[in-house]
């Protein structure tokens, strides 16, 4: 999906009503590769937060600030209406970024390292789990593993449902989102 300045293209993890667009979603999670400095699209009554999952830094300007996001660095949240100028610090890097419309959804995001089991339970709406390095797996229902790959994301929105992944090493990204 091209952006909507123009300037690159994302790709959309998941995004809600399905059949929403940029104009009209209510919430939207998506990876982009950033290959040119420049200004963030505008997305007003938006709030917005993004995470480096590779890359050698992106220098952020937000009103009078200066903020430099690397894949260690955990998040930059930001009102989607505000100005925001990016910079590339060491060529191109990929992002994540999370988007709810402020009077309807509310959202979290953690970077998640897994050594061993992690469990994940429900929590709000619905959680979105996106794998970004390792080979996490999944423990199904009838006692099989799924393995998931760095890009593979996982939905929950059942309120009694939980999520364990097994690893020895892999990094993702939780995503809650939460009604307004």
């Amino acid at each position: 999906m091209r952006w909507k300045n123009g300037g690159g293209v994302t790709r959309e993890v998941i995004r809600f009503p399905p059949d929403s667009n940029l104009d009209d979603f209510a919430w939207r999670i998506s990876v982009a590769t950033v290959r040119n400095a420049g200004r963030f699209s505008t997305f007003s009554g938006v709030d917005r937060s993004l995470a480096l999952i590779e890359g050698g830094g992106l220098l952020i300007r937000h009103k009078d600030r200066h903020f430099t996001l690397t894949p260690s660095i955990p998040v930059f949240a930001f009102a989607g209406e505000e100005p925001v100028d990016s910079f590339l610090i060491a060529g191109p890097v990929t992002d994540f970024n999370v988007m709810t419309r402020r009077r309807q959804y509310a959202h979290t995001v953690n970077r998640v390292a897994i050594t061993g089991a992690l469990r994940i339970p429900h929590s709000g709406h619905t959680c979105v789990v996106m794998v970004v390095r390792g080979l996490p797996c999944i423990m199904l229902p009838n006692l099989t593993l799924a393995r998931l790959v760095p890009g593979d994301a996982v939905m929950i929105a059942c309120l009694d449902q939980q999520l364990t992944l097994y690893a020895i090493e892999a990094e993702v990204m939780e995503v809650h989102i939460f009604d307004a």
